[in-house]
């Protein structure tokens, strides 16, 4: 009885020594912070905050509590004497990469050894863009991007990882979308949460045969155990060209037609008074009868549109419970193009160009016991594209429509001429002999098309924490089924157009010439095709710590198999394995290994093994820099080593499998029974029954610095890689072997360079913030080995040069009539010489220009420097963020109708003003001239060489995106049940510095495609 009365009287004691405190988590808004974690210090007596930011707990005297957050900087309080409590948290602008994306998993950023990159959705909402690959742009060190098109739906940009390393293939990234090969260009920029990029041969050696050329790791939201956030964005946008047309009127194109054919010796086209009567025209002084006869037609204002709309709605919710968490999200894209609508279709399809976005995604978590979570993934897009019977092809390389705008002279004849009258009214669309595809008639009549794809996605996963088998143990198996049904559906229909031949009958029928004939609009067939993915992942996982040793293990297998059509299943499988030692959080190790393979080999040659090793030491918490800690926060050497392959071959742009099996072909009447004709066959391809993957050996080493409590955070990596076996076809192999050879693992090649991230971020006051942000990236590749001929002209190698290097003839400026005088003055083989050609240098000197003196000139077509500047800041609910994304050492080479005069009987632009003009002296042309002399259509094939003269510089600097926004103050929205209210406007594209003199955009391959937009956006974003 004594003892129980005892107890009784500790146990009142030990409770009137504890107390009960009460608290309220908000951020600097003033809005709750909903499960933010609340720890007694140095115990592991804890809660986290209800739906309301409140919080109770019951801690001992003299308490601190430790209250964290994703997202937010920890923060540390003594209860003392109080017992209700408000705390605010201060964002953290580094959060976002605390916990860094890796390949199979995640780490601890101050444990991360390799070469890894990240950026978060709220970056890429910065960016108007609704194609994923676009917004990217300028925000990833290291990233190349190229866009060549501004086709709706077909505006994907080429992603290079620290440039290229390889001559076999497009050297695109391996890219994963919740860990499974996914495209991701046309996902809702809403739905992501990171994207993650691994550079480094320690970050990218667990995807072995497919890791050299870099991983992007795309995540997508998923729920949290709060109460449901729902969150409406509505964008409607303004598009529009980055570049305007400089094409000349019809009185200047045909002056300048008059030079070049007086140039060539050709006959005149037109007389004084017609010269006369086109200048008329031009100043729009012309009507009837005479503006058929002399037409000044804009082919670009006639067909296309100043700008064209597009507008993005997106609707998701996010919450959970301590059972469930979930993420769903729904959104609708329409984007038109800049075609006007000429269509004359009854059913109301329109000739313009345009696509449109369903997308749907459904994330969800299922906690069936403490252990075992059950996550299911749904992914669903329906995409539409519609456009006229015309080749614009999806990948955006060419557009029928811009080509024929930019080859159609505005001077021959008019878009359309009208003839009868009454209900006999007629439109006949203008042509001649040589330009029948009048392109506002094909528009009009000519038919379109409709093409769909519907793509569903989906993961199913287990995840099972094993703690009772031993702590830090955890299993997890994910099965992922993608589907993708592409149907095309074409219409089409014949039209015809007239030529003018009696104009004294004009407004008859019979005074036109007619090319083609009309027919009924009529189906023209489908092309449907369905693409599968199968893919299974095992993985065991385990993360230990033990006292100042931190410990991490993996180990996976992986199968993935993928069918197009009913074509053999390509497939990849391996194990993959890592581990991980940090010892007192400042010596960090790391090994990592693919061993995988690919049914592009033959069978006991398909699997290979990669291993790479990184090594970590932060300096920053070492004893000995103690005296440093009130300036430097963090200093982290890493340096890795690794090899990682490539097992994609293409030709063409076509994936080239099962290189060790031969090829056999069939020829009809190879042989003859008298005069009977069989079919024979032969060997058209022997194999490389050696065939193998690319293997790249990757050297990174960098330094990670924070300075003076984040003010100034940074990264240098240095970067090397060499990569051999690459496959190349056989060019030392004599005729006589009399069969083509399978292309051979013969390629070398190595890449070097570094790249440097600044980061910059503070506070003055309670509401202003500022950023500021640097990226600069280097990255310069050289081919070693491709098989050339070891006699071959030294100036004409590949070798020893860059990948995509550009080879052409060298001009030294213009011909002279010294020149022309000079009997040692080299003779060319591509037409006839006059005073102000271009003059090209020969380079072996033998007395002849011809395709034996091309030689290097200019630099690849890929960048070998990126630089991005970004300044931002924020005051009271206003926030301003700029970005300006550059290139250098880069050249382009644009398609003929961007650069050339009268090609194939074309057209003249504003830049072939500044020709080599005969009516000035030849001093005066030296001085001025910046184009050669004109000459009509193939009399122009010496100029129109590949070479030095017409090789631009692609150098640009672009103001890539820019946003303005408001945030309504709290106690406004709070009386409509709103958590956030922003209102913004942005722009991606909008002004462009380069040394094109408004020719072509520098980053596009010419005129002869779709342009690339600039946009405007105005947008809204509410959420509850």
């Amino acid at each position: 009885m004594l003892l129980m009365v005892c107890l009784v009287a500790i146990s009142q004691f030990a409770g009137a020594q504890n107390r009960q405190v009460s608290g309220h988590v908000v951020d600097a808004k003033g809005e709750e912070i909903i499960g933010a974690s609340v720890l007694e210090k140095g115990t592991t007596n804890g809660v986290i905050t209800d739906f309301s930011g409140n919080f109770k707990i019951t801690v001992a005297p003299k308490a601190v509590l430790l209250i964290s957050y994703v997202g937010y900087k920890s923060q540390e309080v003594v209860v003392g004497n109080q017992s209700q409590l408000t705390i605010t948290l201060v964002e953290d602008t580094e959060v976002l990469d605390e916990v860094v994306v890796v390949g199979y998993g995640a780490q601890k950023k101050e444990s991360v050894v390799g070469a890894i990159s990240q950026v978060s959705s709220k970056e890429l909402l910065k960016s108007p863009a609704a194609n994923i690959s676009q917004a990217i742009a300028g925000k990833i060190p290291g990233v190349i991007t190229s866009q060549t098109s501004g086709a709706p739906g077909s505006d994907d940009m080429k992603i290079y990882i620290r440039g290229r390393a390889s001559f076999a293939g497009d050297n695109q990234p391996l890219i994963l979308v919740d860990g499974v090969e996914r495209e991701f260009s046309q996902i809702a920029p809403d739905d992501i949460e990171t994207i993650s990029t691994l550079k480094d041969a320690s970050a990218t050696a667990v995807y072995g045969v497919r890791g050299a050329n870099g991983v992007m790791l795309i995540t997508t939201k998923r729920g949290k155990q709060q109460k449901p956030t729902v969150s409406l964005t509505a964008n409607w946008q303004i598009q529009s060209p980055t570049r305007e047309d400089a094409y000349l009127d019809s009185y200047r194109s045909v002056v300048l037609l008059e030079e070049a054919l007086t140039n060539d010796g050709l006959p005149s086209q037109f007389s004084a008074a017609d010269l006369e009567m086109y200048k008329k025209s031009s100043a729009g002084q012309l009507n009837g009868l005479d503006a058929m006869l002399y037409p000044n037609v804009n082919w670009y204002d006639t067909v296309l549109r100043n700008t064209a709309p597009a507008q993005r709605y997106n609707v998701n919710i996010q919450g959970g419970t301590k059972r469930m968490r979930y993420f769903a999200s729904a959104e609708y894209y329409d984007q038109q193009g800049l075609f006007r609508n000429f269509s004359t279709d009854p059913y109301g399809n329109k000739s313009n160009s345009g696509y449109k976005r369903y997308a749907f995604r459904g994330n969800m978590d299922f906690l069936m016991t403490k252990e075992l979570t059950f996550s299911v993934n749904f992914g669903t897009r329906f995409e539409e594209r519609r456009g006229p019977n015309s080749n614009e092809q999806f990948d955006g390389a060419f557009s029928e429509v811009f080509y024929e705008m930019n080859h159609t002279p505005g001077w021959i004849f008019p878009v359309s001429y009208t003839v009868g009258e009454g209900e006999e009214q007629q439109t006949l669309y203008g042509g001649s002999s040589q330009y029948q595809n009048n392109i506002v008639g094909r528009l009009a009549e000519a038919g379109f098309y409709r093409a769909t794809n519907t793509i569903n996605e989906t993961n199913f996963i287990l995840d099972y924490k094993m703690d009772w088998l031993t702590k830090g143990l955890s299993a997890k198996a994910m099965v992922s089924f993608d589907y993708n049904a592409f149907y095309n559906r074409k219409f089409t229909a014949n039209f015809a157009t007239y030529e003018l031949n009696d104009r004294n009958n004009y407004n008859s029928v019979d005074a036109y010439n007619q090319f083609n004939s009309d027919t009924e609009l009529a189906y023209a067939g489908d092309n449907q095709t369905t693409t599968y993915k199968l893919y299974m992942e095992m993985q065991l996982n385990y993360a230990r710590s033990f006292g100042k040793h931190d410990v991490t293990g993996m180990v996976l297998y992986n199968q993935n198999d993928y069918r197009y059509q009913a074509n053999l299943a390509e497939r990849y499988q391996g194990l993959v394995g890592r581990a991980t030692y940090g010892y007192n959080d400042r010596y960090l190790a790391e090994v990592n290994f693919g061993f995988n393979g690919s049914e592009n080999f033959m069978r006991g040659r398909r699997f290979g093994f990669f291993p790479s090793f990184s090594v970590g030491w932060k300096l920053s918490n070492e004893a000995f820099m103690k005296s440093t800690e009130e300036w430097l926060n963090n200093l982290k050497i890493r340096a890795s080593y690794g090899e990682v392959g490539n097992d994609v071959y293409k030709v063409g742009g076509v994936k080239q499998r099962f290189l060790y099996q031969a090829v056999w072909t069939q020829i009809n009447n190879d042989y003859y029974f008298g005069t009977t004709g069989n079919t024979g066959i032969y060997e058209s391809q022997y194999p490389n029954y050696a065939v193998t993957w690319e293997r790249a050996k990757k050297f990174n080493i960098g330094v990670e610095f924070g300075l003076w409590n984040g003010l100034l955070n940074g990264n240098v990596d240095l970067f090397m890689e060499k990569r051999k076996d690459i496959l190349t076809p056989y060019q030392t192999r004599p005729q006589w072997v009399g069969v083509n050879m399978a292309a051979g693992n013969l390629g070398e090649t190595k890449n070097e360079g570094f790249e440097l991230e600044l980061k910059h971020y503070n506070r003055i006051g309670k509401d202003f913030s500022y950023n500021a942000a640097f990226t600069f990236s280097h990255a310069r590749n050289e081919i070693l080995a491709m098989d050339e001929p070891a006699l071959k002209t030294a100036y004409r190698k590949q070798e020893g040069k860059p990948i995509g290097q550009f080879f052409g003839l060298i001009a030294d400026g213009f011909v002279t009539t010294a020149d022309l005088n000079d009997p040692s003055f080299p003779v060319s083989t591509f037409g006839n010489t006059q005073v102000g050609d271009l003059k090209y240098r020969d380079m072996n000197r033998d007395g002849f220009i011809d395709s034996r003196d091309e030689t290097f000139i200019g630099y690849s077509d890929i960048p070998e420097n990126t630089y991005a500047l970004t300044l931002g800041c924020e005051y009271k609910g206003i926030g301003f963020s700029i970005m300006f994304q550059g290139v250098d050492h880069v050249s382009r080479y644009y398609d003929a109708e961007a650069m050339y005069a009268f090609v194939n009987g074309g057209k003249v632009k504003e830049h072939h003003l500044d020709r080599w003009n005969p009516n000035k002296t030849e001093t005066e042309n030296l001085s001025s001239a910046k184009y050669p002399l004109l000459h009509y259509d193939s009399y122009g094939d010496h100029n129109q060489r590949s070479n030095s003269f017409f090789l631009k510089n692609g150098n640009f600097l672009r103001l890539k995106n820019i946003e303005l926004s408001y945030s309504l103050p709290t106690p406004i929205i709070k009386k409509a049940a709103m958590s956030e209210c922003r209102f913004f406007v942005n722009g991606n594209n909008l002004i462009t510095w380069d040394h094109l003199d408004g020719l072509c955009d520098p980053e596009s391959a010419g005129s002869n495609r779709y342009p690339i937009m600039k946009t405007v956006n105005f947008g809204v974003n509410i959420k509850f």
